[in-house]
């Protein structure tokens, strides 16, 4: 295959169900505590300070639960295995002792608990530091120091036409309204409004984001006393009619616009046909114009750029093509280029050729990373991703 560059304008980088059981809790703060460490902390990019077991795996927190009440049980429990300890003889390092306790299970084993909710490994977490388990199902989320969830207030997503936009934990669209001030930040938005447009919340004493500039963000205080999200100093909504990531059907409505990655009004761009967008564990990975994971595969060569995918390969694979004065975000343009396949042009990052995945089915999913040891979704440098 013959390489071709070509000349791309960039638009700027940058029901678990289970039995609940009937525990006996205990705060820890009233025992004597000289065993093992059975808890720690550890600082993970995005999420701040955290908590782990005593060999540095990420714990977690269930949305189903109750204080000192688990209903994590049978299947449930062997995808999130508690975090149990012996007995009541167990030490603490950098956790608030009087944030733990346990309770037994009605299996008889001790489960810990942090500020009352009890704690659990993810089973697909094989390392430790890696959080594979944050953010599923909306329902489990990595334990912050102070007990509390380690919920992203707000990451990256592609909308068809718009390009990237910030997205809530969710993935659902962020928007602004012309109806409130950035100078000074404030929100005319209550009542009504505030229904059917939720203000962004912020949990914790700052926003945890991912792919966005940490200097653009802030809050506000609203009449309730919660904390709403800024952006570029813009209070920061969701719309009550987007159901599910990639819709943005507030923008049909006047004076309110999705917000895109510097806090800007995102604009329609038809031309888009390379973005980026935060991605599951893997932080920012190049989308196309749908928002639907690129991938690299190490086969192919960068130097010269090569594709050694067709046939069957090409099936499950379908290489990335894009048109004639197509336009990139978030991708430094003098990384991009093509290659010339089947009279059509294949995207290139960096010299790597570019695909989906048919076993993507939405926007935001990743199920081709690590497929043969072979398959890998792309950085925006052409690197492989959560390597």
């Amino acid at each position: 295959m013959i390489r071709k560059t070509v000349a791309v304008v960039a638009l700027g980088l940058f029901a678990l169900t289970a039995c609940a059981a009937t525990p006996e809790t205990k705060p820890v703060a009233q025992q004597q505590q000289q065993g093992a460490v059975a808890l720690k902390t550890a600082g993970i990019q995005d999420l701040g300070e955290i908590i782990t077991d005593d060999q540095g795996f990420t714990l977690y927190r269930f949305d189903g639960d109750q204080p000192n009440v688990s209903t994590c049980d049978g299947e449930c429990a062997a995808t999130w295995p508690p975090a149990t300890v012996a007995d009541e003889d167990f030490g603490l390092e950098g956790v608030d002792r009087n944030l733990v306790g346990s309770l037994v299970r009605k299996d008889g084993s001790r489960q810990l608990t942090v500020d009352g909710m009890p704690q659990y490994r993810f089973a697909k977490d094989t390392k430790p530091g890696e959080t594979k388990g944050q953010g599923l199902q909306g329902k489990w989320f990595a334990t912050a120091k102070d007990g509390k969830r380690t919920q992203l207030t707000a990451r990256t997503g592609v909308v068809t036409g718009l390009g990237a936009v910030l997205t809530n934990n969710a993935g659902l669209t962020l928007y602004r309204f012309d109806g409130d001030t950035a100078q000074p930040p404030a929100s005319t938005c209550d009542g009504g409004c505030a229904e059917a447009w939720p203000p962004v919340i912020v949990e914790g004493d700052t926003p945890r984001v991912k792919g966005i500039d940490s200097k653009l963000l802030g809050t506000i205080t609203r009449a309730d006393g919660k904390k709403q999200l800024t952006v570029a100093n813009w209070p920061q909504y969701t719309f009550k009619n987007d159901t599910k990531p990639g819709e943005a059907k507030g923008v049909t409505v006047a004076k309110w616009f999705a917000t895109a990655t510097d806090g800007k009004k995102a604009q329609q761009n038809k031309a888009i046909a390379l973005t980026s967008a935060t991605v599951g564990d893997l932080g920012v990975v190049v989308t196309d114009s749908d928002g639907m994971t690129l991938y690299r595969f190490d086969d192919d060569s960068a130097d010269p750029p090569t594709s050694n995918c067709s046939g069957a390969c090409a099936a499950q694979w379908p290489p990335a093509f894009v048109d004639e004065g197509f336009q990139v975000q978030g991708v430094e343009a003098s990384l991009v280029g093509t290659i010339e396949r089947d009279g059509k042009k294949q995207l290139t990052i960096a010299g790597w050729p570019q695909y989906l995945f048919a076993g993507d089915k939405v926007c935001g999913e990743a199920n081709g990373q690590g497929v043969g040891g072979k398959w890998w979704a792309t950085k925006a440098d052409g690197s492989r991703a959560g390597q």
